[in-house]
């Protein structure tokens, strides 16, 4: 179990940490993330900003404590309360109807949809399943180590790409709507 939780540790902390740098890395990336507050959040344009901010200060933070060896268990709790929020939001966004895109790792193609549910869910069983990691962190070699690094940041490129890909192999709709639409 310590090399699963090692990797689910791993995972999180690394979507989390591209999530950050992905929305806050340009001035294009922020704006295109607090127009998706905006209309997922159901706040006013004038307050999505400052809500954008909170959020990828949140989302920072739980990294920072996720890296860190004493607050991890902190940062698993922050990381849920983060990815129940998000799947709330997206849940609320596909029962509107309304189109949104996706600005969960900045600029993207892909349109909130069921594949955004998915990543959400995969990563909260994640951070479950990093939670006897912090319990009990046991004992693993450096090869272990290694391991559920590489595994996790493997893991961590799959859900923070899912969407481009996914958007490049399944033509439909995202392909006719535009951001000013």
């Amino acid at each position: 179990m310590p090399f699963v939780s090692a990797t689910c540790h791993v995972l999180i902390t690394l979507v989390l940490a591209a999530a950050v740098v992905g929305k806050a890395r340009d001035t294009a990336s922020f704006t295109a993330f607090t127009d998706a507050v905006a209309v997922l959040g159901r706040v006013p344009v004038r307050r999505a900003g400052a809500l954008a901010a909170v959020i990828i200060t949140l989302e920072a933070v739980t990294v920072l404590l996720l890296a860190t060896p004493w607050f991890r268990g902190v940062g698993l709790l922050s990381a849920t309360g983060l990815l129940t929020a998000f799947t709330y939001a997206v849940a609320r966004a596909l029962r509107s109807g309304k189109p949104v895109f996706c600005r969960c790792f900045g600029t993207s193609a892909g349109l909130v949809g069921p594949l955004q549910l998915v990543r959400n869910a995969v990563l909260l069983v994640a951070v479950t399943a990093a939670v006897p990691g912090v319990l009990d962190p046991g004992h693993l070699s450096w090869q272990a180590h290694f391991a559920a690094w590489l595994s996790g940041a493997a893991a961590a490129l799959v859900l923070a790409v899912g969407d481009e890909l996914a958007s490049l192999l399944r033509p439909g709709p995202d392909a006719r709507i535009t951001e000013n639409s």
